[in-house]
């Protein structure tokens, strides 16, 4: 069961509340004379805020902007209320072959990103209708299936008793959490345009457009990932299971959904994700406490129209600590009767 909760929270929901901040996100109203903060407020105090109840108490100016915006229904509102105040911590455990595959998908991906207009002419000018089915196996591989597969790993894993196939299950559904939540990062900060919205490959930063990174890519390869890690001592499953990852990407542009450069991305981001996790569950003793925190965030423009995006920052390596067993001087029975003490207290 340890190992379980272990898994499960590889990334966690730290839970840790910014700084108030209403007054600036105008998600705050005034109440006996308090300003309450509908991050972390009830209901009713939602539902006060949008009605501005005047039996209750007067409006104040803020709450009349947000009950006259359009922009932002209360479920939608009441959604990114909720997540709000929510920050989620990715361990990082990056070692030299890691980093290899990140220089190794930069370059390509430079060369990737200069042609995806003319990767994805190439694409859509040779469809057939083989490549349509290869297309429709791909994407349920990248979305659809992943939760079947995992829950039927896990099912399969319990029922035989067998401990790999348990493994493939619960770190298919943290892989998957994780990448998606990186891959969401990337999509809310360059909101990029997709190719069957626009001719232009290069058109980024425009709220609504989600393009880069594939969230289907990386669900594919999260989940290829894992397979291959756990059965890494099979020669031909690494080779199956990117194999069939790979359709994913090719469904992505045969259906004019990403560029190139947006399933290259993802399928690396995944890949790295998934086995930077799976290290660091497995070997927890290797981490080195640093990783990526990522921060949803939610406010009104100037103009008064809602917004929403991510905020990631790199938390560096925290500095190691020496317990007194490892600092002592002591030798022999005197020295173990401290270590002992010393991890009995923790």
């Amino acid at each position: 069961m340890h190992k379980l909760l272990a898994l499960l929270t590889a990334f966690y929901i730290a839970g840790a509340q910014a700084a108030p901040s209403c007054l600036i996100d105008n998600t705050c109203m005034e109440y006996n004379g308090q300003l309450i903060d509908l991050r972390t407020s009830t209901d009713k105090y939602m539902d006060k805020a949008k009605n501005c109840d005047p039996l209750i108490e007067s409006c104040s100016t803020r709450q009349i902007q947000y009950a006259r915006s359009p922009e932002l229904s209360k479920k939608e509102f009441q959604r990114l209320v909720g997540e709000g105040g929510s920050q989620y911590f990715i361990p990082l455990d990056v070692n030299k072959s890691d980093l290899l595959i990140l220089a190794g998908a930069l370059s390509l991906g430079t060369v990737v990103f200069a042609n995806d207009r003319e990767i994805m002419d190439f694409v859509q000018d040779n469809k057939t209708e083989f490549g349509q089915q290869v297309a429709t196996v791909g994407n349920l591989l990248g979305r659809e299936a992943i939760l079947p597969v995992a829950a039927g790993a896990y099912f399969m894993g319990a029922v035989l008793k067998d401990g790999k196939l348990k493994q493939v299950g619960l770190f298919t559904v943290a892989a998957g959490i994780a990448s998606q939540i990186v891959a969401e990062g990337f999509k809310k900060t360059f909101h990029r345009v997709r190719p069957h919205d626009g001719d232009s490959p290069y058109d980024f930063f425009e709220e609504g457009n989600n393009s880069f990174i594939s969230g289907h890519a990386a669900g594919a390869f999260s989940l290829a990932t894992v397979i291959a890690e756990v059965y890494k001592d099979k020669p031909a499953v690494p080779y199956i299971a990117y194999g069939l990852a790979t359709l994913t990407v090719y469904a992505r542009m045969h259906d004019n959904k990403h560029w190139g450069s947006d399933v290259l991305a993802g399928a690396v981001a995944a890949h790295l994700v998934t086995k930077i996790l799976m290290r660091t569950v497995l070997n927890p003793e290797r981490a080195d406490g640093s990783g990526f925190l990522i921060i949803p965030q939610f406010g009104r423009d100037i103009s008064g129209k809602a917004y929403t995006g991510v905020e990631i920052q790199w938390r560096p390596k925290a500095p190691s600590r020496l317990s007194q067993c490892e600092k002592s001087k002591l030798e022999g029975r005197e020295l173990m009767a401290l270590c002992f003490e010393e991890a009995f207290n923790k």
